[in-house]
């Protein structure tokens, strides 16, 4: 509960990345299922360059003695809908998430990254005949789109949180998010993917994805299989983005766990070089029609070679202080803003050449950063890019004069910002009442006076100073807000989470527990528990000190938290107890869910001081039923399950209903 909370706080800030118009309104056709495929089409067809991206993946994806698909409809026709619409989804998001404000995050590379393992799903997908290609190629491309969200809502704090990860090398991303954020890019994504409606597999296979959980134990086999095709294209991913300047232990791993996916992919040497080589060349044409920069793949012989030829890398280093961390990206920023040019950015518009080139060197020596066009067309398109401060326009111009101009670009948001001023040759009042209607701010008569034009370029820059402090105290308001609510959710974190493993405590699982209940009473769904006891962990504490017990419990807490799934909640009771909230599951559901996590227990070996060795736990389920009165006897029934599990042995599964409902280790 408090992850999906944490999820609708981040949505409300409306930063999360989203799949842009085309891509949105297709998947608003397709959540309902009364749709037909023109419609899906109509909406692709609206943006060009989709259109063609996606025939090429369509056609590329068809037999070579296909007929070529030319229309969007023949493509939907062949492809199928859900192909379609996660290719338009993948794609779109690429074309509206280029760039952000974090600055640490790599952008191009997180996109490059994402790509590479896109179309390497893609490629395993279909050579093992392995769930359904297109799904792998639109997962490939947003399994990792938890960082990306982070990295957009708060670029500053997940700045410095990258960096000292980095820096580090040992602290994990993740841990570190939920300490930061409450909720991990983990969590971010699956919730995201639901969100948007597609279908629940996704999620699923996102969680395994990230928790190198892919057994079908964990999941189902739908989902096990995609996260395992995305865990082999990260593989894949990782090679095309390698050169001789990775390291060399990192090449000779990179290396090794290609060859051994080859060989469970059946491939001989040379057939894995020839896999190799398409997968190079669609990446490097993919790199070219979404306009990502270029990159040099090397081929596979060569990093053989670079693996010895390089020497080893340094040390990772060690520790990072974050308030030190802090203090450089403020030296950084203070350095950068130094260094910024004085003036404003202006664009000036003018058909005539010499006036054009008078203006840019006038304006340019008294230190503005000057854009010129040569008409209102090519100065819109450059406004939008460019996003100046002031705007110079003469007002007859071709195609598109300067008031024109003027009312276009304060018809949208980012023009009306913009101060305006115009140049024109009459001083007719009607023509003047005219241009200050469409928002020009205020105009000079030529010929121009550079003087005349500098004293009102000052009065202008004193408007834009005042609407950027304003912005500024915005911003600083904004942040001053998301910096309150990190810590208020990070007070709550704190009163709410275990000490010892990380996993909520006992109030907390008793607040999402009591939530989840009356969830349940109000719509009907289902709700069952698991409570879990560790066996003989007593001899433990006794044998070995509290201190091996302790690493013993926080083992434990992280096998049950790597299998548990999408929208279940575990936490730690106390002592040696733990509870695991199944919303929306009927009773041999999570029967099944309990010996999953069960046997993950007892397959983990535990390394803890003089402790080395697996320990077992009782597990009792329970389902809500019409005759409970609170979620009081929900808990007393998993309780007493737990009880009768212990009895008949331990190291068992044992539900509400008795024995015959046990599902007991063999």
């Amino acid at each position: 509960m408090a992850v999906k909370q944490t999820f609708e706080e981040l949505k409300l800030t409306a930063k999360l990345p989203s799949p842009p118009g085309v891509g949105m309104r297709v998947l608003e056709i397709t959540r309902s299922e009364d749709y037909a495929a023109q419609e899906i089409a109509e909406a692709i067809m609206a943006d060009s360059a989709l259109t063609g991206r996606l025939l090429k993946i369509a056609n590329s994806a068809m037999h070579s003695t296909a007929q070529p698909v030319t229309t969007i409809v023949e493509a939907t026709m062949r492809l199928g809908v859900s192909a379609v619409r996660n290719v338009a989804l993948g794609l779109s998001m690429i074309s509206s998430n280029r760039q952000g404000g974090c600055e640490p995050f790599d952008y191009e590379r997180y996109w490059a990254k994402s790509l590479a393992r896109a179309l390497a799903a893609q490629a395993i997908s279909r050579h093992c005949r392995r769930g359904s290609p297109s799904e792998a190629y639109v997962m490939g491309l947003l399994c990792e789109i938890g960082t990306l969200a982070l990295a957009s809502v708060y670029p500053e704090q997940y700045g410095i949180l990258l960096k000292e990860t980095v820096l580090t090398g040992t602290t994990r991303l993740a841990q570190r998010e939920r300490e930061q954020f409450g909720i991990d890019h983990c969590e971010v994504g699956a919730l995201m993917i639901e969100d948007w409606g597609l279908p629940r597999a996704y999620a699923e296979a996102l969680l395994g994805f990230e928790s190198h959980q892919t057994d079908a134990i964990a999941l189902d086999q739908g989902a096990a299989e995609l996260a395992l095709t995305l865990r082999d294209a990260e593989i894949v991913a990782q090679v095309l983005l390698a050169n001789a300047n990775s390291g060399q232990e990192n090449l000779r791993a990179l290396l090794r766990n290609l060859e051994e996916l080859a060989q469970r992919m059946g491939m001989g040497a040379a057939e894995l070089r020839t896999f190799h080589e398409r997968l190079t060349r669609e990446f490097k044409e993919w790199l070219r029609i979404l306009k990502l920069p270029k990159r040099e793949v090397t081929e596979i012989a060569s990093l053989q070679d670079a693996t010895r030829a390089i020497p080893r890398r340094l040390e990772e280093p060690g520790e990072v202080d974050l308030n030190a961390a802090q203090a450089l990206h403020r030296t950084v920023t203070a350095a950068h803003e130094a260094r910024a040019p004085r003036g404003i950015r202006i664009l000036v518009v003018d058909d005539d050449p010499v006036s054009l080139r008078i203006l840019e060197q006038a304006l340019a020596q008294e230190g503005h950063q000057v854009t010129t066009a040569r008409d209102g067309r090519e100065a819109l398109q450059l406004a939008l890019e460019h996003n100046p401060q002031a705007v110079i326009s003469d007002w007859m111009m071709p195609r598109m004069d300067g008031v024109e101009l003027c009312r276009t670009l304060r018809s949208i948001e980012q023009g009306r910002e913009m101060y305006f001023l115009l140049l024109t040759s009459c001083d007719d009042e009607q023509r003047t009442v005219q241009a200050f209607e469409a928002g020009v701010d205020d105009y000079i008569t030529k010929a121009i006076s550079p003087r005349l034009l500098m004293a009102r370029l000052k009065g202008s820059q004193r408007l834009i100073e005042i609407k950027a402090a304003r912005e500024r105290d915005r911003i600083n308001m904004s942040e001053q807000v998301k910096e309150l609510a990190i810590a208020k959710r990070r007070l709550k974190a704190t009163a709410n989470t275990d000490v010892l493993t990380g996993l909520p405590n006992r109030r907390a699982i008793i607040e999402a527990l009591e939530a989840e209940w009356s969830v349940s009473i109000g719509s009907g769904a289902p709700l069952s528990v698991i409570m879990i006891d560790v066996d003989h962990f007593k001899q433990v504490n006794d044998r070995h000190g509290h201190d091996v017990g302790d690493e013993v419990l926080r083992e434990i807490a992280r096998v049950l938290r790597a299998n548990i799934r999408l929208g279940e909640v575990v936490a730690r009771l106390g002592g040696e107890e733990f509870l695991v909230i199944c919303p929306n599951t009927r009773h041999d559901q999570a029967v099944m869910g309990a010996e999953r996590m069960r046997q993950a227990i007892e397959r983990k070996l535990i390394h803890a001081g003089s402790f080395t060795g697996a320990v077992t736990a009782s597990f009792g389920v329970a389902e809500r039923l019409a005759v409970m009165q609170d979620s009081a006897q929900l808990l007393k029934r998993a309780d007493e399950a737990v009880y009768q599990a212990k009895a008949s042995g331990r190291n068992a599964v044992c539900g509400d209903g008795g024995a015959d409902r046990a599902a007991k280790r063999a």
